[in-house]
């Protein structure tokens, strides 16, 4: 068998679930022998004692050097490590990553995977990208969004055409022009468009179109008419959830794990912390995605008391994120005194660095909050899947839309929706599902001078990880307890204790609906 020469990035954990040092087995053994000859050299200690929020004046990049190590498959490149006797991240081959699990069995060593945000949109609706310019017909798109009040055109808008809803076959990789335009070449044998969907990332809701029809030949022409975000008006999460006081969560601290968090208004800001290893650690705000600022300020909106610790693991103008990098943040976020931990992230494979982590972090009592995935009813995304996890789907309440936004594409038909309230149909479901959320048509800041709107079950789980934060600092006694397994379930067996079912079965909402009225 010929042997391959090219390297990937390998995660590798011990297959148990001690969280000490005291086991001697041979792979603990190599664990140290990865971790020390880590930081040995260069004089760095681990990064997880080193590294400090960039409020407090944090250093740069947090990776240490990269090391070599002889092993008996052979000499791998050693590129971090979490801490002794924990997860290390290694480049080698793929033979010998298998030699490597074959020689270590108490080892786990698997590819490094990449966690993407669980806002529902053109990734979840496009499955297969059109190549317009191999179309080579007369038939095209003119489409012009304009702001619904002034008629002036919205620059910069994500544009999503989906030409076959059934396979997922459209475009989605556009944004309207300085004109708010955008034009494209169609199939020839098109007759109609299933739905052409514009969505600014701030100051306006979505606007689309629906089962629109194509003209015989030359220009179909479409404008859209998005409805400005207006700051009174009532949004599922304002009409789903009992109003925020004041206080609601002082003395609870969030990790948000995510782009960044920019410092918008209602942010209560204590700490952050850049742990992608490839960017200087006191790059902590959003990377201009938007999403991690969104998620924050929902949480913010939940529990206006909340002190928030940003941790940005997706680099500057990268839609996904390392393993390493989040396990690294989960890591950080327990050892600065984070509450609840919130992963509006995801990805359909286990990934081992992460579920370590998120065990870990349970076990030292602290709650990971996680997205269920936004794949319209697949089974539920990881890591909300690992059992320590508080998984969470999306719901909504009907009609908390302006007229003119196509937001109401997400309500499911089945479960048929109840009384005012309904189930996202893009959201994950599976026996995993611990609560359900507000994920769908939900304002928030995406900067921090603008807000946005957003969908997914990225949404929804900051607004029960807010929740969760309501009833730890209404609950002393919790709050303050030993930080260990005990604690950590007591915080689950308090937020069962006020969920409501809303009737669509647990499989849906887990145990419903966290009710803190």
């Amino acid at each position: 068998m010929r042997m391959s020469r090219k390297t990937a990035r390998y995660v590798i954990v011990p297959d148990d679930n001690v969280f000490n040092d005291s086991m001697e087995t041979t792979s603990f053994r190599l664990f140290r022998a990865m971790h020390r000859q880590l930081f040995r050299a260069s004089g760095a200690k681990p990064a997880d004692s080193t590294a400090r929020g960039a409020c407090e004046g944090s250093a740069p990049t947090i990776r240490p050097r990269l090391r070599l190590l002889d092993t008996e498959v052979g000499r791998i490149r050693l590129l971090d490590s979490i801490g002794e006797n924990e997860a290390s991240l290694v480049s080698m081959t793929p033979e010998q990553a298998r030699e490597l699990q074959r020689a270590y069995p108490g080892l786990r060593v698997r590819r490094e995977l990449r966690l993407y945000p669980l806002r529902y949109g053109r990734l979840n609706i496009i499955r297969k990208e059109a190549k317009p310019a191999a179309f080579r017909s007369a038939k095209e798109l003119e489409l012009r969004c304009v702001d619904a009040a002034s008629g002036k055109p919205v620059a910069g808008a994500s544009v999503v055409v989906v030409l076959d809803r059934r396979r997922g076959f459209g475009i989605s990789d556009a944004v309207t022009d300085k004109d708010g335009r955008f034009r494209t070449p169609l199939p020839a044998g098109q007759t109609r468009i299933d739905a052409v969907i514009c969505q600014p990332l701030a100051g306006y809701w979505p606007g689309g179109a629906e089962d629109i029809p194509v003209e015989a030949e030359g220009v179909t022409g479409l404008t859209l008419s998005l409805v400005p975000i207006r700051d009174d008006y009532a949004d599922g999460l304002e009409r789903m959830l009992a109003p925020a006081k004041k206080p609601d969560g002082r003395g609870v601290r969030v990790a948000i794990v995510d782009t960044g968090v920019d410092p918008a208004k209602g942010l209560n800001l204590e700490r952050g912390l850049n742990t992608t290893g490839t960017e200087p650690a006191d790059e902590w705000f959003d990377n201009g995605i938007g999403h991690g600022t969104h998620v924050a300020g929902i949480v913010a909106r939940v529990a206006p008391g909340v002190a928030l610790h940003s941790y940005r693991v997706f680099e500057k103008g990268d839609g996904g994120a390392s393993e390493f990098a989040i396990a690294r943040a989960i890591r950080q976020a327990v050892e600065d005194g984070c509450d609840i931990v919130n992963l509006s992230l995801g990805q359909s494979s286990e990934p081992i660095a992460i579920s370590r982590e998120v065990r870990r972090a349970r076990a030292l009592g602290v709650v990971c909050v996680a997205a269920a995935g936004n794949d319209y009813m697949s089974p539920v995304s990881y890591p909300a899947r690992s059992g320590v996890v508080a998984a969470v789907s999306a719901g909504g309440m009907l009609d908390a839309w302006p007229e003119g936004a196509i937001t109401g594409r997400n309500v499911a038909d089945d479960p048929a929706p109840i009384q005012d309230r309904f189930f996202a149909r893009f959201s994950n479901i599976g026996p995993e599902v611990d609560f359900i959320g507000p994920g769908v048509g939900i304002i928030s800041w995406v900067n921090k001078t603008s807000k946005g709107v957003m969908d997914g079950t990225s949404m929804a789980c900051p607004a029960v990880a807010g929740l969760m934060a309501r009833l730890l600092s209404r609950t002393p006694e919790i709050l303050s307890a030993e930080r260990n397994q005990q604690r950590s379930d007591d915080i689950m067996k308090m937020a069962n204790s006020h969920a409501v079912p809303i009737g669509f079965g647990p499989e849906y909402e887990g145990a419903g609906l966290i009710d803190q009225s």
